[in-house]
């Protein structure tokens, strides 16, 4: 029996997956604040697409694809 911290290549990658998700769909709603003239949206939106450059970064050309 595996550790339950420990997590296997796919399912960190499934993880990774959906978290590039949520940060591009906060980072979509971050701008749409912005486009209000809401400025207090500016660094969180910075934040999340920093977010999904890193998940990017960690898994080139893997996030993009659908999930299995």
């Amino acid at each position: 029996m595996s550790h339950p911290l420990i997590r296997t290549p796919a399912q960190r990658l499934l993880d990774a997956r959906q978290d590039h998700a949520r940060c591009l769909r906060l980072a979509a709603w971050y701008r749409g604040r912005l486009a209000l003239g809401d400025l207090t949206m500016r660094d969180r939106h910075a934040w999340a697409l920093g977010q999904a450059r890193k998940l990017r970064g960690r898994f080139p050309g893997l996030l993009s694809q659908p999930a299995p």
